[in-house]
């Protein structure tokens, strides 16, 4: 075993008589406080003024459970534990209500747009009749009007045509009679002189 330093064992021993008197010290200072703790606070049948409230606290808590006071706190609590389930029942209940009418203002809505588009399907489809409808009624109108016209017009040239015959025949007969009364007037002049020749004979 190595030989042990002077000095060093010196230093170890002071050391450990500070330990001494520092624990020393430290244990006079614990009863000092526990002194000063029991001299503040005065004892009464053995116990002080902390245990005294401990004991009068639980006393007071026996009291209230005598007299059912918990009972009354639980059911008040149950009470107020219902209420609360009621209410959370009602609120459950508003919720679904409100989702099942927007689920059916949802539904009215996609069948009002569905009904709006195929009313305008409809309108559409009515529209394009109704132009094609008006313009057949156009096309037969101008048909008709121009088979009227064409009648009137045929009508009209058949009557010119009548008159213009009727005016052709009374410039040939008129004509005619002027013709004839020209020839009567040369008959009748070779006639007086043939009458004549005879009576000179």
């Amino acid at each position: 075993m190595a030989e042990q330093n002077p000095a060093a064992a010196i230093a170890d021993q002071a050391a450990a008589e500070a330990g001494g008197s520092h624990s020393a010290a430290g244990g006079e200072t614990h009863a000092s406080t526990e002194a000063g703790h029991a001299a503040d606070h005065p004892t009464f049948l053995g116990l002080d003024s902390y245990a005294w409230v401990g004991l009068a606290f639980l006393c007071f808590v026996l009291l209230l459970w005598r007299l059912g006071a918990f009972r009354m706190i639980g059911s008040s609590l149950d009470a107020q534990a219902e209420k609360v389930k009621a209410d959370l029942a009602e609120a459950a209940q508003l919720k679904a209500e409100a989702e099942a009418m927007k689920a059916k203002a949802a539904a009215d809505a996609a069948e009002a747009e569905t009904s709006a588009k195929a009313m305008l399907a409809n309108a559409e489809v009515e529209a394009k009749r109704i132009v094609e409808q008006a313009a057949k009624d156009a096309e037969e109108a101008i048909v008709r009007r121009t088979k009227l016209a064409e009648d009137r017009i045929a009508a009209e040239a058949r009557g010119a045509e009548a008159e213009l015959r009727a005016r052709a025949a009374d410039i040939t007969v008129k004509a005619a009679e002027a013709l004839l009364a020209g020839r009567a007037k040369d008959l009748a002049g070779l006639t007086d002189a043939a009458i004549a020749g005879l009576d000179r004979r």
